[in-house]
């Protein structure tokens, strides 16, 4: 085990000088990173989401959208490529950006940006703070407060846009439902005016006026039943006196028979019932044949008399037969419009359910909008929920960046990994016999003795100042490596950059 050791030792000791040279190398590159890349300064400010001025209970907002998805609205709009494009040719981050790609230029505007926000509750109010990273800290304070302008304007214009539309909504809403109104008191007025003798409230009137005229058809048959009775009695009379001309025809005897029978229907059925529109329809066809006043009198006075009675009775006979047939005409018309009744107010029912359904959507729709347009009109004035500036940016004093201490480290780490792993891989890799055991590993024999090589001391020192100038070489070689590179290829601290982002880091 001891044997183990220092042989170890010995390889060591022997690999040395290749291992300092690596580790040189390696720190090398983190001290000459850690004392070229410039200073970098990172700028902050902190915006505050005020509450609105106006109380809720007084004001209602139309702003539904959420503080926290309001702000990340907002980020999405800041770290958009064309905002984020034009910031930095604004201010002129990049010294070659006219030789950076427009990707380059908003991803290291990524990098550079920071956006953090608290979300608040009742008790604690949202806060947002935005940090930007420049070379230059005038650069990186102008770059913070042109997005704390742009976030202003942003909050403001979602909030008023939201506001705007809103009301246009309700406005829209208003018109439409108006029109709808319009047009369905217009639609209610024409079937008022196309049905008006049917209208429900009219019902009991022409129900009344119904009974009103089947009274008066009655008594109008009842009369004209008595005029015939007094026409036949007057015949009768004249029969009797011995006025021979004056006598009924066959047809006048059954025109009074069947209006007789007429009379005595309609004092049990109605004007509707078959029988009586029978009777009626033969007492018209008996009536057209018949002649007023014709009979087979002669020319003496109680003939003429008697003529003239009988005229005048007929004459009134013709009255009541005209009257009765407009009676009936006016009771056919109520007859139908009595019938269409409650169709017509069952669809003016519809119409007016319509109506009064599209009404309260239209009141309901002018309350919102009148709820609307004060509160765009609280956004337009600015009263409402808003992002307000606690603390502008201003140029740092001190630089935030870049750690220079961990970037030596690293360096110094990084050269230190590199060694080792040179000094692990060359005893994996090599296969040479050096001690005993390797003999008896290799030949499977057990070697008697050993006698080690012995190098002169010519040699040794030979191998000394070898080692010793390839350090100095390492040492004057690797400054030199980094100037020619940061000054004839690319900065450092870009390069640097680009590496990382090629690794993923």
């Amino acid at each position: 085990m001891n044997s183990d050791i220092k042989f170890y030792l010995a390889l060591l000791i022997k690999r040395l000088p290749m291992m300092l040279v690596m580790l040189l190398v390696g720190a090398g590159i983190g001290v000459g990173l850690a004392l070229t890349m410039p200073p970098t300064y990172k700028a902050n400010a902190r915006l505050l989401v005020e509450s609105a001025q106006i109380s809720d209970q007084m004001v209602i907002s139309t702003v539904q959208t959420s503080t926290d998805k309001q702000l990340q609205i907002i980020e999405q709009r800041l770290m958009t490529r064309a905002n984020m494009i034009d910031v930095a040719n604004k201010y002129e981050i990049f010294e070659d950006t006219s030789e950076m790609s427009p990707d380059d230029v908003f991803r290291l505007m990524g990098q550079r940006t920071a956006i953090n926000v608290v979300a608040g509750d009742r008790q604690r109010a949202t806060i947002m703070t935005i940090a930007f990273e420049s070379e230059d800290p005038r650069i990186a304070a102008n770059v913070v407060n042109e997005f704390v302008t742009l976030v202003e304007s942003a909050s403001a214009v979602i909030r008023q846009e939201e506001a705007t539309e809103t009301a246009a909504f309700f406005e829209s809403e208003v018109a439409r439902l108006s029109e709808q109104l319009s047009r369905l008191s217009a639609d209610i007025v024409a079937f008022k005016e196309a049905n008006k003798d049917a209208l429900p409230e009219e019902q009991a009137y022409r129900l009344e006026r119904q009974t009103a005229l089947q009274e008066r058809m009655s008594a109008m048959v009842r009369d004209r039943v008595a005029r015939l009775e007094q026409r036949n009695r007057l015949l009768a009379v004249g029969t009797a006196g011995g006025v021979q001309s004056v006598q009924m025809t066959p047809r006048q005897q059954q025109l009074a028979n069947l209006e007789s029978q007429l009379a005595s229907e309609l004092s049990t059925l109605s004007e509707n019932h078959p029988r009586v529109k029978r009777l009626r329809a033969q007492i018209a066809q008996i009536a057209s044949t018949i002649a007023p006043g014709t009979n087979g009198g002669s020319a003496d006075p109680l003939k003429n008399m008697l003529d003239l009675q009988i005229a005048d009775i007929d004459g009134q006979i013709e009255f009541l037969e005209q009257d009765i047939k407009r009676t009936e005409e006016q009771l056919d018309g109520l007859r139908d419009a009595i019938e269409r009744t409650p169709e017509v107010a069952i669809r003016l029912e519809a119409l007016n359910r319509d109506y009064q359904n599209i009404q309260n959507q239209y009141d309901r729709a002018v309350t919102s909008l009148a709820t609307a347009k004060v509160g765009e009109s609280v956004e337009l004035q600015n009263r409402g929920e808003r992002v307000s500036v606690i603390e502008r940016a201003v140029p740092p004093n001190r630089p935030s960046g870049p750690n220079r201490k961990l970037i030596a480290g690293g360096g110094v780490l990084a050269g230190s990994a590199l060694a080792a792993l040179f000094f692990v891989l060359t005893e994996l890799l090599n296969r040479s016999i050096r001690r005993p055991i390797d003999l008896t590993r290799g030949l499977g024999v057990q070697p008697l003795a050993t006698i080690p090589y012995l190098e002169s001391d010519t040699v040794v020192q030979r191998r000394r100042r070898w080692h010793g100038l390839l350090i100095l070489a390492a040492i004057i070689a690797v400054p030199l490596a980094f100037w020619a590179v940061h000054t004839f290829y690319l900065p450092l601290d870009l390069l640097a950059e680009r590496l990382l982002d090629q690794m993923g880091l």
